[in-house]
């Protein structure tokens, strides 16, 4: 076929969100994937045996069993995580996900009044101060003096723990470090304190997704999108590579699920305004980081308990661990287990050493996990740098672009374009949902 309403580019989460909401409203939609395997950073792939994420792991509560749920997809199959631990001095504690930071910082404060009776040299947690100003958020802070979450945390203390905890928060869940994220955004974030893993893998999640979709439409794999075609200041159509040949699709409204950097090369950068590349260098922040599947012939991490995550502080790279197999043993083969970690480093701003990176997680996979040398391997390690085309994510929180571009009928959706308060996952469920709407609209 050589029209269709929409075309969309890309078939991460986004993207299907917006394609499967749009098909069932009666839009002729076609979905174009450059790769042979649908999902991008929402999907699965087999390697030796074991199934394993392409990148995100964790479906939070919100957006995503919206989605599903109005979709019609069997929300119930999927495997809740109802206990998460924490690793505070080398000690695992038990926290509900509801209470998150605010009990983790008391467990840092008894311990050191331990440590200041035991006539140890400790730092003043000041934890009233520190709860006070996290509950009443920006209220009465001046902004010109305090910048980044570091700054606003130094009014009260200096002590490293407390340091450490609002760090492995911001880089685990932020896309940035304390001492690099603003204040103002930190407050705007919607904590999750739900989590679920797909016991067959996001893969499976997709394929319905695109299932709904070719009620009314298409996905094609393997088709990469070679231009989006413009004529007299409009969007009217894409070429699209399909079996070797290049074909100009027409339709009525793009929407990219690219990335806004990649829709401004297929579109063409003249295309764009001045105003439109400022806010694209001053938003675009995509975070490095490295993924590691960590495979081994014995549990190393949560042994018997199939409902659990880790969140490490004190780690050089190390923030949160997934324990896969045992939530989800069916992701493995008999008589193996896996675990999940990612690990950012220093900068978020600047290209990561890769070799030098991996190095450091595995020191810390080495340190915190004994048994790893005598039963584990490193599965895979995946570099998320912020110059490929897979970055853990393209901004940080707080960051988003608009879904709309100075170019008529020509969108973006994804993680390029997360709501304030919203990352990954459920932020770009969420921009499908919106940018569904505006083309609904035009439409």
């Amino acid at each position: 076929m050589k029209e269709y309403d929409i075309i969309i580019i890309g078939s991460g989460i986004g993207g299907l969100t917006a394609a499967t909401l749009l098909s069932r409203k009666g839009y002729k939609t076609l979905v174009v994937e450059s790769r042979t395997r649908i999902g991008g950073r929402f999907s699965t792939f087999e390697h030796e045996g074991f199934h394993l994420p392409t990148g995100a792991i964790l479906i939070p509560d919100g957006w995503v069993i919206k989605l599903l749920e109005e979709m019609g997809i069997d929300t119930n199959i999927l495997r809740p995580i109802t206990r998460v631990f924490y690793r505070i001095n080398g000690e695992r504690y038990e926290i509900p996900a509801e209470m998150g930071v605010p009990k983790a910082l008391d467990i840092i404060d008894q311990l050191e009044k331990e440590d200041a009776e035991k006539g140890r040299p400790t730092k003043p947690v000041q934890l009233r101060k520190i709860m006070r100003g996290y509950y009443k958020k920006m209220r009465g802070i001046k902004q010109e003096g305090i910048i980044t979450v570091r700054d606003w945390l130094l009014q009260y203390t200096e002590n490293e723990n407390i340091h450490d905890a609002f760090d492995t928060l911001c880089a685990g869940l932020m896309m940035a470090h304390s001492w690099e994220l603003p204040v103002s955004k930190f407050f705007q974030f919607q904590e999750m304190s739900k989590f679920f893993i797909v016991p067959n893998g996001n893969l499976s999640i997709a394929k319905e997704l695109a299932n709904i979709v070719e009620k009314n439409g298409a996905v094609w794999t393997n088709c990469p999108a070679r231009k989006i075609v413009i004529k007299n200041g409009e969007v009217t159509g894409v070429i699209v590579e399909k079996a070797g040949e290049q074909t100009e699709i027409n339709c009525k409204a793009v929407i990219s699920n690219t990335g806004v950097k990649r829709t401004l090369i297929l579109a063409g950068r003249e295309n764009f305004n001045d105003d439109y590349l400022t806010e694209m260098r001053l938003k675009l922040r995509p975070s490095p980081c490295v993924l590691a599947l960590v495979a081994s012939d014995k549990p190393l991490c949560l042994e018997g308990i199939n409902d659990g995550l880790e969140i490490i502080m004190g780690s050089q790279r190390m923030n949160t661990i997934i324990p896969i197999s045992n939530i989800c043993p069916e992701l493995v083969p008999p008589g193996q287990h896996l675990f999940y970690t990612s690990a950012k480093h220093d900068s978020s701003l600047h290209p990561m050493d890769v070799k030098y990176e991996i190095q450091q997680l595995k020191r810390d996979i080495e340190e915190f996990y004994p048994d790893f040398e005598k039963y584990g391997r490193i599965l895979k390690f995946r570099a998320c740098g912020i110059i490929n085309e897979w970055p853990e994510g393209r901004t940080w929180l707080g960051y988003g672009m608009p879904l709309e571009t100075p170019i008529p009928n020509l969108f973006n959706v994804g993680d390029s374009c997360v709501a304030p308060g919203l990352i990954g996952t459920p932020g770009s469920v969420e921009s499908g949902y919106r940018v569904a709407d505006i083309v609904e609209k035009i439409l």
